[in-house]
């Protein structure tokens, strides 16, 4: 059970319902956001960030969602991973891409520029300071706009797992599941 209450469009001043709207689908509100929506300015902070990094980090949809994914993973975030699959299934990732992301190194289902961006994704979950050869072999298939985008976007899905992880936000129904039904 969530720690904070669950948000209701009234609670939130007249100027910012928009947000409430924008982001709710059939009538209903993702609990990431009903739980963020307790502070409505940080709640439309956090979402222009996050569409900011979707639409401009550099990278493809489907090689976005393998970053999301795998910090997901490293991260224990349940939330983000249910939430995640969806997406990365949406943008054309097939569930054998999206399981390997727990052992990607060990198969043959990224391509070099995959693998480089998971490895880096791997070493700055690890450290605030990625070693040198890591960064050489993202910089080598990726321009330093996208270096930039990567570096933010795999901290803002950081700073989200640590946020659904503290107020222990459940997913909106079943867990899809680490191994995805395996």
């Amino acid at each position: 059970m969530a720690r904070l209450p669950f948000a209701q469009r009234s609670d939130i001043p007249e100027n910012l319902q928009y947000v409430w709207d924008r982001n709710t689908t059939n009538d209903e509100l993702p609990n990431i956001f009903r739980t963020m929506a307790n502070n409505p300015v940080v709640w439309r902070a956090y979402l222009r960030l996050g569409n900011g990094l979707w639409s401009a980090c550099g990278l493809d949809v489907p090689t976005r969602e393998l970053v999301i994914l795998r910090t997901a993973i490293l991260q224990h975030s349940a939330y983000e991973w249910h939430q995640h699959v969806r997406i990365g299934r949406q943008a054309g990732l097939s569930d054998a891409r999206i399981v390997g992301l727990h052992h990607w190194r060990a198969g043959d289902l990224y391509s070099a520029s995959e693998r480089a961006i998971l490895a880096y994704v791997d070493a700055l979950a690890a450290s605030d300071h990625p070693p040198a050869d890591v960064h050489a072999s993202l910089a080598a298939h990726f321009p330093p706009a996208t270096i930039v985008g990567v570096n933010l976007l795999v901290g803002y899905y950081v700073m989200t797992a640590k946020f659904l992880g503290a107020m222990e936000v459940e997913t909106e129904g079943p867990f899809a599941g680490w191994q995805l039904g395996a």
